[in-house]
């Protein structure tokens, strides 16, 4: 009896299981199962030498803070992240000191990022000033487009020997309509945390939405091209005179050929 009433309790809980397994995804066009892919955010961090690019990014992914760095290639960073509910993946590159096409900005950093960090510290204006042509080269290089971009200000803790004031940061930020956040990798994960949620928020949501008026206006030049072809004309062609041939028989029993003018009927879209 009591071997019949374990292997009752194990078939019920096995069914159990099997009612409460969520249903499997429907097949792609290839028979396949199709796996839903999280978002992928390409975020890409810029700035002077020495302002603590890689601890900003190092202090936002691990919560570590490490103080120095030495190196001279780009380093990428990939990081799965549930924000709001949401699992995003993340890709942050972290752009190296190193030869650059326009005012510290690469074209294709540019052609790649979706969203972009701006980093100076308080403690030098030049490169608060560098920070300033990074953000002008962004804006001309992404135009029309918008681009999500934060201006971080790194090494507050070193007020004593501060070269820029809170408020040049802010008036800058207004300028290029950017997010502003002034933060210590040294002292604290928190503030590099939020300026980087900040800007992983907005880069999401204009990816999710920038696709839409694109996608409206190609399908109506090809739902324009496609009536054209069905009633004959090009896409810019005019209608075309077209001169029937019309058989005529005279009193003589003579056959001659004449031509009649008509106009083709055109449809006005």
């Amino acid at each position: 009896m009591c071997r019949n009433q374990q292997q009752t309790q194990s078939g019920d809980k096995t069914r159990q299981e099997e009612r409460e397994k969520p249903p499997p995804s429907p097949p792609g066009k290839d028979g396949r199962l199709r796996h839903q892919q999280p978002p992928r955010l390409r975020i890409v961090v810029l700035g002077a030498e020495g302002v603590g690019k890689s601890a900003l990014t190092v202090r936002y992914l691990t919560r570590r803070y490490i103080s120095e760095y030495r190196r001279a290639i780009d380093l990428l960073y990939r990081h799965t992240v549930c924000l709001d509910d949401v699992t995003s993946e993340v890709e942050i590159l972290d752009v190296s000191l190193r030869e650059r096409e326009s005012e510290g900005v690469s074209t294709s950093h540019t052609r790649w990022g979706e969203g972009f960090v701006v980093v100076y510290s308080v403690d030098s204006s030049s490169s608060f000033h560098e920070a300033r042509a990074i953000l002008d080269a962004l804006q001309r290089l992404k135009a029309p487009l918008y681009v999500p971009v934060i201006l971080l200000a790194n090494k507050r803790d070193l007020d004593p020997g501060r070269q820029v004031s809170v408020e040049d940061g802010q008036a800058l930020s207004l300028q290029h309509g950017c997010q502003f956040y002034e933060v210590s990798a040294a002292e604290s994960h928190v503030g590099v945390t939020l300026a980087f949620q900040a800007l992983l928020r907005e880069t999401r949501s204009l990816q999710l939405t920038r696709p839409l008026p694109r996608q409206r206006r190609i399908s109506i030049v090809s739902v324009s091209r496609m009536i054209g072809s069905l009633i004959g004309r090009g896409w810019d062609s005019p209608s075309p005179t077209l001169k029937p041939t019309v058989m005529v028989q005279d009193a003589a029993g003579k056959r001659t050929l004449r031509r009649k003018d008509k106009k083709r009927p055109s449809l006005s879209l």
